[in-house]
C-alpha cells in the first residue's frame, strides 16, 4: 500500500476537496479537506502505509478508530463524523477545529496574552480539557494518548478546547512502535503505561488519563516541558514549578496540591473522576480569578437521528453490521421520519433482502407527507426509483436536486441506460392463455391457449408475427428454442407438435408420451425434453424425430400407518413425482427434471441415462426443504426456493455447488422463473386478483422492482402463465383474459449512494437539549396544575426545536398531554411503524385473531398451538397463559383489560383472567352445543355464546370465580353465525346463517324484540355506544334500525363483504362500495365520502375523520374523510392483510396478514386544548 500523496485541489470520492496538508508526522498525515455537500471542513486523518499493511493492522486501526465515532457528542470532544476508506486507506474523518492545538498555542505563546498572563484562560482550559476526557470515561473508553497536541482550541469560539484523536494510540499502536508505551508518548505515560510496554497483563484505568491530564497542566503552568519520560516528571514537579518562563503566570497553590494528588503512583490513590477535578479547578478558578466560573458542565447530548445514522453509516463501512443496525434503529425511535435515517435503514435492509422496492418507496413517501420536505426527501426517492429501474419517475424526482456526488452518479447511469419501453398487453387469444414460451433474448414468444390457438409474437414490436395453425385442443404447453426458430406445442391428449418457427411449418410429430406431458423445453440443436406426470421423461431429437432416452424422475419414499395403532409401517413404499419442469443443455448432454410438488430435482448424463446429482427425499422421508424451483434455459442453474427457512440460494447443475444462501421472500404460493445465468428471477402469485411481477435479484434475494399487472379497466384480470428471456431483459405474462402482457425489465448493478446528514455541533446539541429537558419538565409542571393549555404551548415549543419535531420522548409527552386534558383530536402529525411481531402459525393463527384494549397498551392473541398471549403494546413483551385451548377463531378483551373471552374451531369458549394469568372457565353452548361464535359487554360482567343448534347462552362472568349461567334463548334452529352484546349488556343480537333472519333480544327477559332478514344468511352487527342504534350488513344492504322502537331508520346498498366500522361517536359508518369503500352518516344515510380504494379490510378513528384502508395492494392507507383524499401511505405488507384495527383513544392501529404476522403502528395527533373529545369526562 503506497502512501496517500493527494495535492491541493484534489477532489476525493467526487465528495471532498483537499484544501491542504497541515500535519506530517511519524504516525501519518492530516489534511484538511471541504465536504462538498455540506459546505464545512473535516480533518481527514491517513495512517502511514506501514501502520495498516496488513488487514489485520488495517481492522485494528478501523476498529479502534471507530471507538471514536461511537463516543457521541461533546462540546470539549472533537466530533468524528466517521470512518471512511478512501483509495483502500482508512481514513478518519473528524470535526475540523479553527485555532490549532494546545500544544501551538503553548509554543507561540498565545495562551498568556492578557491579564494576570492568562493565568483564568489556563484555568479554564484545564476545566474543559478535563470535561472532554471524562466524557469518554463515562462511555467505557480510556484515551490512552493524552497531550497538548490532542486538545485543540477553537479561539475563535471563546477558547474552547475540544479533546481529540479518540482510539487512534490504540489504533497505532503495533509490535514494532518502540516510540510508545502502551499505545501512549512517552513524555506524558504513567508509571503503569510505562509497565505496560513491557508486561501486557498491566491494565490501564482511567487513572492512567488523570496522570497525563495532570502532565498537560503542569506543562502550561512552566510554559514548556523539560521532562522526557512522563512517569518521570512529578520527581521535579517543584523544580519545574519554580523554573516556570517568565511569561508564565505562578500555579495558584490549591492547583499544586490537586496536581500532587494526581502524581500519585499507585492509581488507585489518584483522583478517579476527571469531573471532580474539573470541579475542584472551577473553585481554583473563582478563588483566582474573583469571579464565577462562566461555563456550566455539559452533560454530552445523546445523538438525534442524524448523528445516529451518520454513526451508523461509519459502522457499516467498518463491516460492523450488527452495531449499524442498533444505531439506525435508536435513530428510527428518535425521529421515525428523519428523511436520511429512512433511506439508509430502508435501502441496507432492502439490499439484504429484507424489504421490497415498493416498500422502500412507501416509506420515503410517507416520510416525504409527513416533513413536508420535498426538497430533502424527493433527491433520495430518486435514487431509489434509480436502483430500482423506474427510470422516467427518477428523471423527474432528480430534475432539481442538489449536484452532490451521489446524484451525480444516480444521473449519469441514467443516461447511460437505454429507454425501455414501457409495458403493454396485446389481445390474441379467446379465453385463457394456457401456455407461453420466450426465445433467450426475448424476440420471439409463443402462446398457446384454451381455444386452441397458437400465436408466434415479436414482443419488442408489440404485435403478433403468425398464428400456427394445426389442432384445435386446448394447448397446455409450449417450448421454443433459445435462437427463437423452432417450438413445441403440447396439446391434450395429442401428439406433440415441432414446428419450424421461420418457414411456420409444422416439422412432424412426436408420439404421445405414456402420461400426461407436463412440462417441455428445447435447445437450439434440436433436443426436446418431455416431463410427465408420473415421472416419466423422454429426450427426443426433433429434426430426426428419434427418441433418444427415457428417464424417470426419482420416485418419492413414503412409509404408512395403522390408524389403529398408530405404528409406522416399516415397510419404504414409493410413489411417481410429477414432473413440472425440464431444461436441456446446449450441448444436450445434461438434462435437469424437477418436481416441485416433492421439492426434488435430479440432473441427468443423457448419454449413460444416469442421474449425476439429485436431490431427493431419505429413504426415511427426510424432505429437501425446497419448497419452489425454477430451472434456467440451458439446463446450467436452478433457482432453488426454501420456504420455510425464508432462503434462497442457485444451484450449478455441472459441478453440483451451491452460491450464497440469502433471504427470500418466494414460496411455494407463487410462479417462479430464473434467467439462464441465474442472477434475475420473476416471481407472480399464484390465483387471486393481486398479482404483482416482481423482479428479484438472486445474489442479495433482494426484490428489485414491482410491477402492476393489472390493465385498466380490468381489474378481475388473473394471470395464468410467466416466462422469462434466457437474458433475464423481458419477462412475458399470460392472462385467463385472453391477452399476454410484455414487461422490459431493470437491469442490475447499480447501487446508490448513501445520505450523509450534516453533523452539527456538539454545543448546540447539548444546548438544545438542555432546552428541551426544561420546557419538558415545565410542561410537566403546569400539566399537573391543571394548566393545559399553557403545557401544551411549552411541548409545542420543544417540538420545534430542530431535530425533535419527532423525537420520542417529546411525542409522548404531547400524546399523555392530550391525553389528560381529554383535547379534541385534530391533524395527523404523524404516523410510523413502532414493530413487527412475527410468530408463525404457532404462536398466531394463520388468520391472525386478535384484540386491543381501548388504551391500546394490551393486546391478546390466539395462537395455532392452543395458547392465547398477552403483549405489552409499549414494548412488544408477551406473557403466556400456561393452559391450553383450542386455536382461537375470536378473541375479545374487556374495556379494562381485565379478562379476554375467546372461542376456537373446537367448539369451546374460555374465559381469561390477565390479572392472575390463568383461565377462568368455560363457556358451553346449550346441552353441550358446539360454540360458533361470542360477544362479551364492555365493562365485562355478561357474555353471550352462540352454539350450532341456534342456542344463545348469557353468562355472568363476575369479578372473581367461575362463570355463571344466566339464562338460554332458542333462536332458529341451525348454527349461529354471530352474536353481539351492547355495550351496556341490555339488548343483544344474533344472525342465524340457515334462517337468513336476525334476531333482537332483551337479555334481561330473554325475550326476542325484533326479527329482521338476513340477505345471504351471514353479517356483521354493531350496537352504537350508547346502544340506541343497530347496525347490520349482510354483504348485500347495510340496514340501521332503532332499538327503543324496533323500527328501520334507512337502509343502503353493500357490496361484496359485510365488514362494517362505526366511529366512537356512531356519527360514521364504513362499509364496501362497488370498487370503493363508502363512509357515510347512520343517522341519515348521507354519503359522506367515497374512497377510490378496493378493500374490505379497514377501520374508522374514533371521532370518524379519518379511515385506515389496506387495499389488495396491501397497502395500508389513511384517509381523510373531510376531503376524501388519502392522507398518508404506509409500508406495503408482504401478504395479504387480514385485519385492520384502531385503538378506541386512536392512537395506534394494528395491521395483521398472512405470514402471519402483526404490526403496530403509532398515530400522533394535534390536540385542540380549548375543545374536549367525544365521551371524555367534563
Amino acid at each position: 500500500m503506497k502512501q496517500v500523496g493527494w495535492r491541493r485541489g484534489a477532489v476525493l470520492l467526487g465528495l471532498y476537496e483537499v484544501l491542504d496538508l497541515v500535519e506530517s508526522g511519524g504516525m501519518g498525515l492530516v489534511y484538511r479537506v471541504r465536504h462538498r455537500a455540506w459546505n464545512t471542513d473535516l480533518a481527514v486523518k491517513v495512517p502511514r502505509p506501514d501502520r495498516t499493511d496488513t488487514l489485520a493492522r488495517r481492522a485494528r486501526f478501523e476498529r479502534e478508530a471507530g471507538t471514536w465515532v461511537g463516543l457521541g457528542p461533546h462540546p470539549n470532544v472533537v466530533n468524528c463524523v466517521y470512518v471512511r476508506r478512501v483509495d483502500e486507506h482508512p481514513c478518519v474523518f473528524a470535526e475540523w477545529v479553527d485555532g490549532g492545538s494546545l500544544a501551538e498555542l503553548l509554543s507561540g505563546r498565545r495562551l498568556y496574552e492578557g491579564d494576570d498572563s492568562g493565568l483564568a484562560r489556563l484555568l479554564d482550559l484545564a476545566v474543559q480539557t478535563a470535561w472532554g476526557i471524562h466524557h469518554a470515561h463515562e462511555a467505557g473508553l480510556v484515551h490512552q494518548d493524552v497531550k497538548p497536541a490532542n486538545v485543540m482550541v477553537d479561539v475563535d469560539d471563546g477558547w474552547t478546547a475540544k479533546v481529540t484523536d479518540f482510539g487512534i494510540a490504540r489504533a497505532y499502536d503495533t509490535e514494532t512502535s518502540g516510540a510508545r508505551y502502551g499505545g501512549q508518548t512517552r513524555a506524558y505515560c504513567s508509571p503503569e503505561q510505562a509497565l505496560a510496554r513491557y508486561d501486557p497483563q498491566v491494565g490501564l484505568t482511567p487513572a492512567t488519563d488523570v496522570w497525563s491530564w495532570a502532565l498537560c497542566v503542569l506543562e502550561l503552568f512552566a510554559g514548556g516541558r523539560d521532562w522526557d519520560l512522563g512517569q518521570a516528571a512529578p520527581e521535579e514537579f517543584d523544580a519545574l514549578l519554580a523554573g516556570r518562563r517568565p511569561w508564565t503566570p505562578p500555579m495558584p497553590a490549591a492547583l499544586a496540591e490537586l496536581l500532587r494528588r494526581c502524581f500519585e503512583p499507585d492509581p488507585a490513590r489518584r483522583p478517579q473522576r476527571l469531573d471532580e477535578v474539573a470541579e475542584a479547578v472551577t473553585k481554583v478558578y473563582e478563588e483566582s480569578a474573583g469571579g464565577p466560573y462562566p461555563r456550566t458542565p455539559p452533560h454530552g447530548p445523546r445523538l438525534l437521528a442524524d448523528g445516529l445514522s451518520n454513526q451508523a453509516l461509519s459502522l457499516l463501512d467498518l463491516g460492523r453490521a450488527e452495531e449499524a443496525e442498533e444505531l439506525w434503529r435508536r435513530a428510527s425511535d428518535a425521529d421515525p421520519h428523519h428523511p436520511p435515517t429512512v433511506y439508509n435503514w430502508a435501502v441496507y435492509r432492502w439490499r439484504r433482502g429484507l424489504l421490497s422496492d415498493d416498500q422502500v418507496v412507501a416509506m420515503l413517501t410517507t416520510a416525504r407527507s409527513l416533513t413536508g420536505g420535498h426538497g430533502e426527501t424527493d433527491p433520495l426517492l430518486g435514487l431509489v426509483h434509480v436502483e430500482r429501474g423506474d427510470d422516467d419517475t427518477a428523471r423527474a424526482l432528480l430534475a432539481d436536486a442538489p449536484d452532490v456526488p451521489e446524484v451525480r452518479a444516480a444521473r449519469a447511469e441514467l443516461t447511460r441506460r437505454e429507454p425501455r419501453p414501457e409495458a403493454v398487453r396485446l389481445d390474441g387469444h379467446e379465453g385463457a392463455v394456457t401456455a407461453l414460451a420466450v426465445n433467450a433474448d426475448g424476440t420471439v414468444a409463443v402462446s398457446g391457449g384454451a381455444d386452441g390457438r397458437v400465436l408466434v409474437w415479436a414482443p419488442a414490436e408489440r404485435r403478433p408475427r403468425h398464428e400456427l395453425v394445426r389442432g384445435a385442443g386446448e394447448v397446455t404447453h409450449a417450448a421454443v428454442s433459445g435462437d427463437g426458430t423452432s417450438a413445441l406445442v403440447v396439446r391434450r391428449d395429442e401428439p406433440v407438435e415441432v414446428w419450424d418457427l421461420t418457414r411456420r411449418d409444422l416439422l412432424r410429430t412426436l408420439t404421445a408420451p405414456p402420461s400426461t406431458v407436463t412440462a417441455v423445453a428445447l435447445n437450439d440443436a434440436g433436443t426436446a425434453v418431455l416431463g410427465c406426470h408420473e415421472g416419466h421423461v423422454q429426450v427426443w431429437d426433433t429434426r430426426s424425430g428419434r427418441l433418444l432416452r427415457e428417464l424417470t424422475h426419482p420416485a418419492t419414499p413414503y412409509q404408512k400407518g395403522d390408524i389403529r395403532t398408530g405404528r409406522v409401517d416399516p415397510e419404504v413404499r414409493h410413489r411417481p413425482a410429477a414432473v413440472y419442469d425440464v431444461a436441456v443443455s446446449g450441448d444436450s448432454g445434461l438434462v435437469v427434471t424437477a418436481a416441485p410438488e416433492d421439492g426434488t430435482v435430479a440432473v441427468w448424463d443423457v448419454a449413460r441415462g444416469r442421474p449425476l446429482h439429485q436431490l431427493v427425499r431419505s429413504r426415511d422421508g427426510h424432505l429437501t426443504g425446497i419448497s419452489a424451483l425454477a430451472l434456467g434455459p440451458g439446463a446450467e442453474h436452478a433457482l432453488l426456493v426454501r420456504g420455510l427457512a425464508g432462503t434462497m440460494h442457485v444451484w450449478e447443475t455441472r459441478s453440483d455447488r451451491t452460491r450464497r444462501t440469502v433471504p427470500s421472500g418466494l414460496n411455494s404460493h407463487q410462479a417462479v422463473k430464473v434467467s439462464a445465468d441465474a442472477r434475475i428471477a420473476v416471481s407472480v402469485p399464484r390465483g387471486g386478483t393481486d398479482q404483482p411481477l416482481r423482479v428479484w435479484e438472486t445474489d442479495s434475494g433482494r426484490c428489485l422492482r414491482t410491477l402492476g399487472t393489472r390493465p385498466d379497466g380490468m381489474p378481475l384480470v388473473g394471470q395464468r402463465c410467466l416466462r422469462l428471456s434466457g437474458d433475464g431483459r423481458i419477462a412475458v405474462l399470460g392472462d385467463d383474459r385472453g391477452g399476454i402482457q410484455v414487461h422490459h425489465l431493470p437491469p442490475l448493478g447499480f447501487r446508490a449512494g448513501w445520505s450523509y446528514a450534516r453533523p452539527r455541533h456538539a454545543a448546540a446539541l447539548d444546548d438544545d437539549e438542555t432546552r428541551v429537558r426544561r420546557l419538558l419538565e415545565r410542561a410537566e409542571e403546569l400539566a399537573g396544575q391543571g394548566s393545559a393549555a399553557d403545557a401544551a404551548a411549552l411541548v409545542r415549543a420543544a417540538r420545534a426545536v430542530p431535530g425533535y419535531e419527532r423525537h420520542r420522548a417529546v411525542r409522548e409527552a404531547w400524546s399523555g398531554l392530550g391525553r389528560l386534558a381529554g383535547a379534541r383530536q385534530t391533524g395527523l402529525l404523524g404516523i410510523w411503524r413502532r414493530w413487527e411481531l412475527r410468530g408463525g402459525t404457532f404462536t398466531f393463527t394463520r388468520r391472525v385473531t386478535l384484540a386491543l384494549s381501548p388504551d391500546g397498551e394490551v393486546m391478546v392473541t390466539g395462537g395455532g398451538d392452543g395458547v392465547v398471549r398477552a403483549w405489552e403494546v409499549q414494548t412488544g413483551e408477551m406473557h403466556a397463559f400456561p393452559e391450553r385451548a383450542g386455536a382461537p377463531h375470536t378473541v375479545l378483551l374487556t374495556a379494562d383489560s381485565r379478562l379476554a373471552v375467546t372461542a376456537d374451531w373446537s367448539g369451546t369458549a374460555h374465559v381469561w383472567d390477565l390479572e392472575t394469568g390463568t383461565r377462568r372457565g368455560t363457556l358451553a353452548g346449550n346441552g353441550g352445543g358446539r360454540v360458533k361464535c361470542v360477544s362479551v359487554d364492555r365493562a365485562g360482567t355478561l357474555a353471550m355464546v352462540g352454539d350450532d343448534d341456534g342456542a344463545l347462552s348469557l353468562w355472568r362472568l363476575g369479578s372473581r370465580g367461575a362463570p355463571r349461567r344466566v339464562r338460554t334463548m332458542l333462536g332458529p334452529e341451525g348454527r349461529v353465525h354471530a352474536v353481539r352484546l351492547s355495550d351496556d349488556g341490555k339488548h343483544a343480537v344474533s344472525i342465524a346463517a340457515e334462517d337468513h333472519s336476525g334476531t333482537l333480544w332483551r337479555t334481561a327477559t330473554g325475550m326476542p324484540l325484533l326479527r329482521f332478514p338476513v340477505g345471504f344468511g351471514s353479517g356483521t352487527v354493531r350496537f352504537s355506544p350508547d346502544g340506541r342504534r343497530l347496525l347490520v350488513n349482510d354483504a348485500g344492504r347495510a340496514t340501521v334500525w332503532d332499538v327503543r322502537t324496533r323500527r328501520q331508520v334507512h337502509s343502503r346498498a353493500t357490496y361484496h363483504h359485510d365488514t362494517l366500522a362505526l366511529s366512537a361517536d356512531a356519527r360514521t359508518a364504513v362499509t364496501c362500495g362497488p370498487g370503493t369503500v363508502e363512509v357515510w352518516d347512520p343517522e341519515t344515510g348521507r354519503t359522506l365520502c367515497e374512497l377510490p380504494v378496493h378493500s374490505h379490510v379497514f377501520d374508522v378513528t374514533p371521532d370518524g375523520r379519518h379511515v385506515l384502508t389496506v387495499g389488495s395492494d396491501r397497502v395500508p392507507r389513511l384517509w381523510d374523510v373531510r376531503t376524501g383524499t388519502c392522507a398518508h401511505t404506509l409500508d406495503p405488507h408482504p401478504e395479504m392483510v387480514t385485519s385492520a384495527v384502531l385503538t378506541a383513544d386512536g392512537r395506534y392501529a394494528v395491521t395483521a396478514d398472512a405470514r402471519p404476522a402483526i404490526r403496530l403502528w403509532v398515530l400522533d395527533w394535534d390536540f385542540d386544548f380549548g375543545a374536549r373529545a367525544a365521551g371524555s369526562e367534563s
